[in-house]
């Protein structure tokens, strides 16, 4: 709990009330002026897709894909390319036939991972 014993000055009121006078000017002057900008931003974001789909089918997909790989564009804006679809087939296509004869490993009590620790490091 704050205690009393401080002494305020009304050039410290005046201060505090200053600075709140300003932050409300500051506040009401980027309403106006600087509210715009948000919204403008989120329209322009979203006609990214039909950009990068124009410039594919304009400058086609090997200089597209030379850009998307300088700039580190998102995977998202690479779906139509040629390397994107070969990699989704190639990962599509992982098999998996060579863990197909892998066997569990034998523990000292025939029951998989119930290894008490003191048998494990031999600690008796």
């Amino acid at each position: 709990m704050k205690g009393y014993e401080e002494v305020i000055f009304t050039d410290q009121l005046l201060h505090h009330r200053c600075v709140g006078q300003q932050i409300q000017a500051t506040r009401e002057a980027w309403e106006r002026n600087c509210a715009w900008f948000p919204v403008a931003q989120r329209k322009m974001y979203a006609r990214y897709p039909e950009i990068y789909e124009e410039c594919l089918e304009k400058y086609g997909n090997d200089h597209f894909e030379y850009y998307a790989n300088r700039i580190r564009m998102r995977g998202q804006y690479r779906v139509k390319t040629k390397s994107y679809l070969e990699r989704q087939l190639k990962e599509s296509e992982i098999s998996m036939d060579h863990i197909k004869d892998y066997v569990v490993s034998p523990t000292t009590n025939g029951e998989y991972g119930s290894i008490l620790p003191m048998k494990l490091f031999y600690c008796l």
